[in-house]
């Protein structure tokens, strides 16, 4: 939709601030499970109507890749400190405190973009259902190769949260301290954070696709070796490996170099939806585990991630030719 009527602006200011309401209804029910549940999915929900027309307004700057860059800096740091006050906030809080606290904070990333100046793009001419239902087709607005990185994002994101049972491990092997974990998510955040920025421009002349396909790989190496780390400062140093934000910095710049301007933001909703289905779908590995083990479940990780990379692989090659073939029409 902010595709077809040219405008990122009202739908970043409205999806985000639903989402960040939402997180009332988690402080005023937080000992109700299924309330909690209900109004993640909500907020889900609204954060997917936001987060594509953020990103596709961000990576509509000329310099994309200084832009997105900045931005893993800022979010690597933001959540550092958000995990370093968890355990403290909330035992002097309690939950229910701590959602207010988060729905406070939540709120002034929305009143901040109503200071965003956007630059229009013209609105499409076709009618709105007609381009709407060419969204949900198997062809995309796209160049050659999205596809292949669609695939790559579901099955990376699979992996992803299928390793989230590698959460319980690090708990269980910090004496169950809330705190430490905080402490050790901060470090990790922030450590992340300058090295990204240190290493922007690699990350220029990699270019996303390339740095997405690199960081999966490390992935595939890293995950199923917490199943192997059972000495928590193993464990610890493999949880401190700086590849989040190279992972979502390829992830952000991948959809964006494989599309023009006035489709980006459908680019980028199609990115989420492969996103979230891989989502979905890595809460097979927490299943898995209960029947072979965590650590076997962990192990496994490498086929989703191995899977991916192939598929990043063909993406490459099938963008490198649509670009060859381009520089041959010009001359």
């Amino acid at each position: 939709l902010s595709d077809y009527y040219g405008r990122r602006k009202p739908f970043m200011v409205c999806g985000f601030t639903a989402s960040a309401i939402s997180i009332a209804l988690m402080a005023m029910r937080n000992y109700d499970i299924w309330a909690l549940i209900g109004s993640y999915v909500v907020s889900c929900f609204a954060w997917g109507v936001a987060y594509p027309a953020y990103m596709a307004a961000l990576t509509s700057d000329p310099e994309r890749e200084k832009a997105t860059t900045l931005f893993s800096f800022v979010s690597s740091i933001s959540w550092a400190l958000g995990v370093s006050v968890m355990g403290p906030a909330e035992a002097s809080l309690g939950p229910g405190g701590v959602f207010m606290l988060c729905l406070a904070v939540t709120l002034t990333f929305p009143a901040t973009l109503m200071a965003y100046r956007e630059k229009p793009l013209p609105r499409k001419e076709e009618p709105l259902g007609h381009y709407v239902k060419l969204t949900f087709m198997p062809k995309f607005r796209a160049e050659r190769g999205f596809g292949f990185f669609l695939l790559a994002a579901f099955l990376s994101w699979l992996g992803l949260q299928w390793a989230s049972i590698a959460r319980v491990k690090l708990y269980e092997l910090v004496g169950f301290s809330k705190t430490t974990v905080g402490l050790i998510w901060a470090t990790s955040s922030i450590i992340s954070g300058l090295v990204v920025l240190l290493a922007r421009g690699l990350v220029e002349r990699l270019g996303g696709i390339r740095t997405l396909a690199i960081s999966i790989a490390c992935y595939m190496v890293i995950v199923p070796s917490y199943a192997l780390a059972w000495s928590p400062l193993a464990f610890v140093v493999l949880w401190l490996a700086p590849v989040w934000p190279f992972f979502n910095l390829g992830y952000i710049l991948s959809p964006a170099e494989l599309s023009k301007e006035e489709v980006r933001g459908e680019a980028m909703g199609a990115s989420e939806v492969a996103k979230n289905f891989g989502v979905l779908s890595g809460l097979l590995g927490g299943l898995i585990a209960d029947v072979i083990g965590r650590e076997n479940s962990l192990l496994l990780t490498a086929i989703p991630f191995g899977l991916a990379i192939a598929c990043m692989v063909a993406c490459h090659k099938a963008s490198r030719e649509h670009h060859g073939v381009e520089r041959r029409k010009r001359f």
